[in-house]
């Protein structure tokens, strides 16, 4: 097993990567960046799954988040220790935030991911980042809470009152409804949906932009050879990416990297600035010595694609069910600190069909400090919406007619059929904490020492098989039975569910002896 070594690039970034650019070690390194973002859709998830790095080399992606998790956590730890607060390891609890719109084979990847970089799984909240915001701003001054016709106190609000919570963050727009009720409460009432519609978006849209000045192949070996170069024309986009708005009317200046106008000249025989004076995509765009100038209608263009994506989604869920009560868009996450974001989103929804759009001070960070919360008082959310149905993998024997043939298969001399979803809860449930569902399992040979059951999950509410289009293995629990005996033994299992992740528990039947369970991604 290869062990990967943890280089602290957090604290002085751009210090440490140049260097390492510099010294031409960078190919040594593996450079990840926006790589949350490789979770999102989840499909197909397993230990072994390998992500891409900025330079091309692939890596587990278990070992880039349990590492990244490992430094964010031992910088924690070092402080604490440098400011002699007295605090050890088994009395911090740690809270991992997620958006809500992630599988929950993505959740169980991110404990797991937490577990090997050293965080105990009895030590370990995972919250969902709008859930996080939302209880943050439960506690915010009117003051802080800004609109522009003035703020709302969420802790004033009365029982009863739907608000949404649009989360945007660098990758994910991640939208849900909640409602208050007595005594500080929360509710979900419309499961969490959205999309791929954060600040990267935008990103990828300049990077195309870039693409059809000196085509994809420089782009590509400028990304993979001019790794810092690469990092400063991103800060710079960054920069500009946040100071746009609507009403801005000055040119947007991004420095040209000198790499990247040579990398041109060598793939195109042709410097940047004539490969822009050449192409037909760049209205709004010109060179001038080494800066590249946008015109501020070209800028507001590369966010077109993201906001109307994001415009589009919200009127559907204001137009359907709880959403139609909704009388508060709540904006946080990084990418809601956007001005032409904010401009946008105001100028669609703002005192229409009596809606307010609040915008809390500090968006960005908003969930941070709803974590810390959360990992209080995960009691505050009382109830949830299932995103899927949830069951097991079961072989019945094979029935004619019902069963396709393809299924079929022989063991002991039986016909059975192979791979059936066998449901025990069905997705759009609302859930309360605790809800417990309960299932019997057998035994199916003498001596039997345990019983494995894979467990699934699908975007269908009445899937038939475990490869019906939706489903996805969840995970493998391992039920460990003491005392084996040549009776059948009968063992109760309860999937817990109304937290943010799904729990379970196991029992003998007879005497009610708990069980040893284990419940782990597949390898």
């Amino acid at each position: 097993m290869k062990r990967w070594k943890l280089t602290v690039l957090d604290l002085k970034p751009r210090r440490n990567i140049a260097n390492i650019c510099m010294d031409g070690k960078h190919e040594k390194y593996y450079y990840f960046r926006r790589f949350k973002m490789k979770l999102q859709d989840g499909e197909g998830l397993k230990k072994t799954s390998k992500i891409e790095d900025e330079t091309g080399k692939k890596m587990a992606a278990i070992d880039v988040f349990s590492l990244s998790i490992k430094c964010l956590k031992n910088h924690m730890t070092q402080m604490l220790e440098k400011r002699g607060t007295g605090v050890i390891d088994t009395e911090i609890h740690w809270v991992l935030t997620v958006p809500a719109i992630w599988s929950d084979a993505a959740k169980q990847f991110m404990r797991e991911a937490a577990e090997k970089a050293g965080i105990p799984s009895g030590q370990l909240s995972i919250a969902l980042e709008p859930e996080a915001a939302s209880l943050f701003c439960q506690y915010l001054p009117v003051e802080k809470l800004n609109s522009p016709d003035g703020g709302v106190q969420f802790s004033s609000l009365p029982p009863g009152t739907k608000y949404m919570v649009l989360d945007l963050g660098g990758g994910t727009a991640d939208i849900t409804i909640h409602e208050k009720l007595q005594e500080g409460g929360l509710r979900e009432v419309s499961k969490a949906s959205g999309g791929p519609w954060g600040g990267t978006e935008v990103d990828v849209a300049f990077y195309n932009l870039l693409i059809s000045i000196v085509g994809g192949p420089a782009m590509q070996k400028f990304r993979r050879t001019q790794v810092y170069d690469n990092l400063d024309l991103l800060r710079e986009f960054e920069s500009a990416k946040r100071n746009i708005s609507m009403g801005t009317k000055d040119t947007v200046n991004i420095k040209l990297p000198a790499s990247l106008n040579e990398i041109c000249q060598e793939m195109n025989e042709n410097d940047f600035q004539s490969c822009v004076a050449e192409s037909v995509h760049c209205k709004g765009l010109n060179v001038i010595s080494d800066k590249i100038r946008l015109h501020p209608d070209l800028m507001r263009g590369l966010f077109h694609k993201v906001t109307t994506n994001i415009v589009d989604h919200v009127k559907s869920l204001l137009s359907q069910g709880a959403g139609k009560d909704v009388t508060l868009i709540l904006m946080v996450g990084g990418f809601s600190e956007s001005l032409l974001v904010q401009d946008v989103m105001r100028g669609e929804f703002h005192n229409k069909n009596g809606l307010k759009v609040i915008i809390p001070q500090d968006a960005g960070i908003s969930i941070v400090n709803g974590a810390v919360i959360f990992g209080r008082f995960p009691e505050k959310f009382q109830s949830r919406i299932l995103r899927y149905t949830y069951g097991v993998k079961v072989t019945p024997e094979f029935e004619e007619g019902k069963h396709p043939e393809s299924k079929k298969f022989y063991v002991d001399g039986k016909t059975r059929c192979e791979g059936v979803f066998s449901p025990f809860i069905t997705m759009d449930t609302e859930v309360k904490r605790g809800h417990q569902v309960t299932q019997l399992y057998g035994t199916a040979v003498e001596f039997q020492r345990d019983l494995k059951l894979a467990v699934y999950t699908s975007r269908e509410k009445t899937p038939k098989f475990i490869t019906d289009p939706g489903c996805q293995l969840l995970g493998d629990l391992d039920i460990i039975i003491p005392n084996p005996t040549k009776e059948e033994r009968t063992l109760i299992a309860t999937f817990i569910f109304g937290d943010t992740e799904m729990k379970v528990v196991a029992m003998e039947k007879d005497n009610k002896i708990p069980f040893e369970t284990t419940f782990k991604m597949t390898e």
